[in-house]
């Protein structure tokens, strides 16, 4: 997780970038729980902040890794956590890291079982954690506020009604592009930063 003047740090020099930040995703093929659609649940998130940020937070796939301000990596069982994001410098610049565990089943009971006999739970969550890691990423701390995609599980909170709020909105797949999964207090915060 970020220090606060670090994700202060992170976000000004996001936001004073007028070209798109440079990410990219890396192959998770190995990693226990890891599907190729993964990738696609990262770049919807991405996509996410975009819109909500009203097009001024732009993101470009980079065509190497060491070109990249973002990497999304895919990992193992993190001791019971979603994902993590790690700060790191990238040709002297601010970077960072999103992990992200794709392995539901390794999330503890009742949610593990539920999304293993539930798709679109397993999506909804290896997308909700892409887009709260990618929220540390381009700056955002925790909060306490239950709504946000922000919010901290430090604080208490059920994980399935966290999850299932968002899954309840999704009839397929297709639906995660029309839903971010931000809060209207997210999107303030994020739009805050670019304020003129």
């Amino acid at each position: 997780m970020f220090s606060l003047s670090l994700a202060v740090l992170a976000l000004m020099q996001f936001a004073s970038l007028r070209e798109a930040i440079p990410f990219f995703i890396e192959d998770g093929t190995g990693v226990p729980g890891y599907q190729q659609s993964d990738r696609d649940l990262a770049k919807l998130a991405l996509a996410a902040w975009t819109r909500e940020s009203g097009g001024k937070l732009k993101f470009v796939e980079a065509k190497s890794q060491s070109d990249a301000l973002l990497r999304v990596r895919w990992i193992s069982n993190n001791n019971g956590l979603f994902g993590e994001t790690q700060r790191t410098s990238v040709n002297g610049k601010v970077g960072a890291v999103v992990n992200v565990m794709p392995l539901v089943a390794q999330l503890g009971e009742p949610l593990s079982s539920r999304a293993v006999g539930d798709s679109l739970l397993r999506e909804t969550i290896v997308y909700l954690t892409c887009v709260h890691e990618l929220g540390h990423a381009i700056g955002l701390n925790h909060t306490r506020n239950f709504e946000d995609i922000m919010y901290s599980f430090a604080y208490g909170g059920d994980f399935v009604q966290y999850f299932m709020r968002y899954r309840s909105r999704l009839q397929t797949r297709g639906d995660i592009a029309k839903y971010s999964g931000l809060s209207g207090g997210d999107i303030e915060i994020l739009r805050s930063f670019y304020k003129e």
